[in-house]
């Protein structure tokens, strides 16, 4: 199994009602997350399989399935959030230990409080640490670039050399 946890975002889109979180949060980094799927069918098959594992990291219901129906919400993760997430178990952030143990390879996706917050929650060992990958670019481009190079590196078809 694989495992990405993206931080969520900003940017939703404004549907009432309820939808699965993959499709509610519509940032850049989401966007390239769709896009890349789409783009790699063995991607969207591992998906399909649960093969690959797509969390989030939300800063208002904690760690969650991208497959979890919400609402549209505007809440930013902070300093002092991030804490209170980390110390109240029902935000589920224990979950991640077992799910990075269980990992072949993991990436943390989203700004560095995210981020942060993630390798804090993850309760890594030194053995684990070199299986995670991070999106830690200078910039929103590069973020993108580092996600779709993670995706790629693990779900693109495998050409032979001529």
């Amino acid at each position: 199994m694989k495992l990405i946890v993206m931080g969520c975002c900003a940017t939703k889109r404004a549907a009432g009602g309820v939808m699965h979180a993959i499709d509610r949060y519509d940032g850049p980094m989401w966007r390239s997350l769709r896009a890349r799927i789409a783009e790699l069918p063995d991607a969207a098959a591992a998906v399909a399989a649960g093969e690959l594992k797509l969390m989030v990291l939300s800063a208002k219901l904690g760690l969650i399935g991208v497959d979890v129906p919400i609402e549209d919400y505007d809440l930013r993760l902070t300093d002092r959030r991030a804490t209170e997430m980390l110390r109240d178990p029902s935000y589920d952030l224990q979950m991640l230990p077992h799910l990075v143990r269980s990992a072949e390879a993991v990436l943390f996706a989203g700004g560095a409080l995210y981020r942060d917050t993630m390798w804090k929650a993850s309760g890594s060992t030194v053995a684990q640490i070199m299986k995670i990958s991070e999106t830690d670019g200078a910039g929103i481009g590069v973020h993108r670039a580092e996600l779709g190079a993670w995706l790629y590196q693990h779900y693109a078809p495998m050409r032979l050399a001529a």
